[in-house]
């Protein structure tokens, strides 16, 4: 399978477990406030099951992209240098090792 393809199917399975919790939690918020507790059991026996599933197999998704290859890779960037004292571009700042914190005696 193509990465372009997983990565679509990853965000569709987000967005639809995403949707599913929040139908839970609205819904069984909803019988909580009108002291339905068949609602509440209702609610979580209904959209509790499409929702782990799909979570499940978004949690997959994930793992099979981890591993995955991009299909093309990411534009080079170029680094700017300073010779001579004269930037020949905007350079980035040197990392500076942590300062270390005074040690108690």
């Amino acid at each position: 399978m193509p990465t372009h393809l997983i990565k679509i199917l990853f965000r569709l399975g987000v967005l639809g477990f995403l949707l599913g919790g929040l139908c839970i939690v609205a819904g069984q918020t909803l019988g909580l406030a009108l002291g339905d507790a068949a609602w509440v059991n209702g609610v979580a026996t209904t959209a509790g099951p499409p929702t782990f599933i799909t979570a499940g197999i978004t949690g997959l998704l994930a793992y099979v992209l981890s591993y995955a290859r991009p299909g093309d890779p990411e534009p080079a960037t170029t680094t700017n240098t300073i010779t001579a004292g004269t930037a020949t571009g905007t350079a980035t700042p040197e990392p500076r090792p942590a300062e270390t914190a005074p040690q108690p005696e």
